[in-house]
């Protein structure tokens, strides 16, 4: 019965479908908003709702996949999710546009969109308003890419005082997992936040040892610590300059969580230099980051540090080894020497099998997001290669990326389409290691991008939803007091 049912349904769309307009045809595919047009997508994406934006009378849009065929009227092109299910199970789509003007319909050049792997279902990230002075509106958000589902994690309007003196930042997972996750809360209340199966704690990971809490993480893969960086940022705000804010470091250094002993220790912490942006290889024994060498520390620091001479900070990519069992550490190594072709690498991403390093290349800093030159760079790890990634690459910021869990996908954040606010973009990677054209986070309304005043950062794939609730997060934040962690000396081989 229920195969008699899928055949009527098949047939019903298929008669629908059938009588299209006739008249005229055209070379030039349609314009669309988003710019969907011969994509990538995943197997389970939400629809890739889009507007119509030429001017026209009318408008009907027929997709095809298979046996299924769909049809949208309408400038707005929203596709009910069952529909849009059973194209996406027939494989590669054909999407073709017609425009109605003084009478005639016109039949525009078909686009595709092609079917690939599945995709992680949720991806979390950070909202920020307008403003770069007040957080109350600041919130982590986690999205079902599956659908349009959307939940807030935490938000600052949930603490119990004045939540514009609050900031949260650095939401990690281990593993694409939400069993063991973290985020940090800075000023009111500050602490970082650990949610350890169901069970939250606050911790003050802050030392006499150390120069700052912690701040951005990587989770090692198979024994329970974490690397962060050490860092006391400041930012300036331009007023005569299209890159309208720089944040950077006037100090920097490495450190490790051991979480079972609830101890921190040195990773790395020389005077000249800035070391940030820790990540670990897939099996746990090699620690990628990346480091800003101070020439003359002396001078420099006297004279203001990064505060006055930030674009003299050019940071290049190094790793070193680590033992797990007895947390020993091997010497750091340079692996690429970006200050030398006078420019600076930052957040080194490393692709589950371990092959790849996907960074983010720009003039100088450590915080590209702002920075409409930042680029992203990808590194053969087996072949010792690397190159731009210029089938992503646009006029305008790129930054923020990471894997799936597959190593199938990457998100990453780029402001290319109003040079303003960061939005979320997805891009597949093919077998020959180059990625297909990048499209956004498909919405339910088409303008929402057009609409939305907030800038998404640090996009984190997850396999599961976050299932602690906001609420329940915020009565803990509001109500208990970070606890300190004790010191221990590094180890080395």
């Amino acid at each position: 019965m229920k195969r008699a049912l899928s055949y009527l349904t098949i047939l019903l769309l298929t008669t629908a479908c059938a009588n299209r307009p006739q008249g005229g045809v055209s070379d030039t595919h349609p314009g669309i908003f988003p710019d969907f047009t011969d994509i990538t997508v995943p197997a389970n994406i939400a629809p890739a709702n889009f507007l119509i934006e030429d001017p026209a009378q009318k408008y009907l849009t027929f997709f095809e996949a298979g046996n299924v065929q769909v049809r949208i009227s309408g400038k707005k092109v929203c596709i009910p999710i069952r529909k849009w299910r059973r194209l996406t199970s027939e494989g590669d789509i054909k999407v073709t546009v017609y425009e109605k003007n003084s009478g005639s319909w016109t039949g525009m050049k078909p686009f595709s969109i092609n079917v690939a792997d599945e995709i992680d279902p949720f991806v979390t990230y950070r909202l920020i308003p307008p403003s770069f002075q007040t957080y109350q509106r600041l919130s982590i958000n986690q999205r079902n890419i599956t659908n349009f589902k959307e939940k807030v994690v935490y938000a600052n309007s949930m603490a119990d005082a004045d939540a514009g003196s609050q900031c949260i930042n650095c939401h990690s997972f281990r593993n694409w997992r939400t069993d063991n996750w973290q985020f940090h809360i800075r000023h009111f209340n500050a602490g970082t936040v650990y949610v350890n199966n169901g069970k939250i704690s606050k911790l003050n990971l802050k030392t006499d040892s150390t120069i700052s809490a912690a701040v951005y993480p990587s989770w090692h893969p198979t024994h329970d610590y974490i690397a962060y960086s050490n860092n006391r940022t400041f930012q300036n705000i331009h007023t005569n300059n299209t890159d309208r804010m720089e944040a950077f470091d006037q100090e920097s250094d490495l450190i490790l969580y051991n979480i079972k002993e609830n101890a921190v220790s040195i990773i790395e912490n020389k005077y000249d230099e800035f070391e940030c942006h820790p990540h670990w290889t897939p099996d746990g024994r090699t620690l990628y980051y990346v480091s800003a060498h101070i020439a003359h520390p002396e001078s420099f620091f006297a004279n203001g540090g990064a505060a006055t001479d930030n674009q003299s900070l050019k940071y290049n990519l190094y790793y070193k080894s680590f033992n797990p069992e007895n947390r020993t550490w091997g010497k750091s190594v340079l692996y690429y020497d970006a200050a030398a072709v006078d420019s600076s690498l930052t957040w080194p991403r490393i692709s589950p099998d371990g092959t790849k390093l996907l960074a983010c290349i720009s003039t100088h800093g450590v915080f590209p997001p702002y920075q409409s030159q930042a680029d992203l760079m990808i590194f053969d790890l087996e072949k010792g290669t690397r190159r731009y990634v210029d089938e992503i690459n646009s006029d305008l910021a790129e930054s923020y990326h990471s894997w799936s869990s597959n190593g199938k996908w990457i998100v990453f954040c780029t402001r290319r389409e109003d040079g303003t606010y960061g939005r979320l973009y997805l891009s597949h990677m093919n077998p020959d290691g180059y990625f297909t054209k990048p499209f956004p986070i498909p919405q339910k309304d088409p303008e929402h991008s057009r609409k939305f005043m907030y800038t998404y950062n640090i996009p984190e794939f997850t396999i599961q939803p976050v299932t602690v609730s906001a609420r329940m997060i915020a009565s803990y934040v509001n109500s208990t007091d970070a606890s300190p962690v004790s010191f221990e000396q590094k180890r080395e081989e």
